[in-house]
């Protein structure tokens, strides 16, 4: 699929709720911020809303659907703040993985560790004048926000963050760049992403189980492109969380929205 707008998930909730209803059994792959989580200046203050939480816990107690959640974030940090049992959780871009009860990181990346660390060390040298930013650590990957940088000064910042890892590469270390909503990524330059985390996912459960993503960030485009009935590798249903040129088939407007889908997954998909 084309990048597109998507239809508004509840101008389509009949067809969506017949097709979870034919399904035997949903996999559920979830963003935490922008999604489960609303966007705040301030990462660390991230946190699920009660009614959220709610609904994650139900869902993960059906027997015939399989939550994940699906984060930029580390996955210790991930895991910390949605402390859901039973479900799998997917951090650092799917670079982690914890799922079935045990934990799997991507190899290359974790030998990536230590280029991570040195362009975060020069980073915080080369912006510490720019007011505002805000540089994370993430272990596997590392994130520069810009949310509370002035304006004028964020394609400084961004200017910034490419240099420093052009450099990094020019002396062997596999790194690359991303962007997202207001953040920068510096990851490893290797062929994973969210997608691959829900394609991986996604082969853990029976066949005819129907695969959904539900993400607003644009590091969700790589789920969203695997589960395109035309040209992705999974058939299934994305979900864009906001408004903007996605491969998701469907938008809803807000963070608060989400509850009501998971209602209706839930309602779907009954015990």
């Amino acid at each position: 699929m084309q990048a597109t707008d998507a239809t508004p998930l509840w101008l389509a909730r009949e067809d969506v709720a017949d097709s979870l209803a034919a399904a035997p059994g949903v996999v559920c792959a979830l963003d935490f911020d922008g999604t489960l989580a609303p966007i705040v200046d301030d990462p660390d203050a991230a946190r699920m809303p009660p009614p959220v939480r709610e609904r994650v816990e139900r869902l993960a107690g059906r027997p015939s659907v399989d939550v994940a959640v699906v984060s930029g974030r580390e996955l210790a940090d991930l895991r910390d703040r949605v402390d859901v049992d039973g479900i799998a959780y997917a951090g650092n871009h799917g670079l982690e993985l914890r799922y079935d009860g045990g934990e799997v990181v991507n190899p290359q990346a974790r030998r990536c560790r230590d280029a991570v660390d040195r362009v975060c060390d020069r980073l915080a040298d080369r912006l510490a004048h720019v007011p505002g930013v805000e540089i994370e650590d993430k272990g596997l990957t590392a994130t520069v926000h810009v949310r509370q940088v002035p304006a004028e000064r964020v394609p400084e910042v961004e200017r910034t963050v490419r240099a420093t890892v052009e450099e990094a590469v020019a002396n062997g270390a596999p790194l690359e760049t991303r962007d997202g909503k207001a953040i920068r990524e510096i990851r490893p330059a290797v062929d994973w992403d969210k997608g691959r985390a829900v394609e991986l996912l996604t082969d853990e459960v029976p066949d005819g189980w129907l695969p959904m993503y539900v993400g607003d960030d644009v590091t969700d485009e790589d789920a969203f492109r695997v589960l395109d009935d035309e040209s992705g590798s999974v058939d299934g249903v994305g979900v864009l969380v906001g408004q903007r040129e996605t491969a998701a088939d469907y938008r809803l407007e807000e963070p608060r929205d989400v509850r009501e889908f998971l209602d209706l997954v839930a309602q779907a998909q009954r015990e």
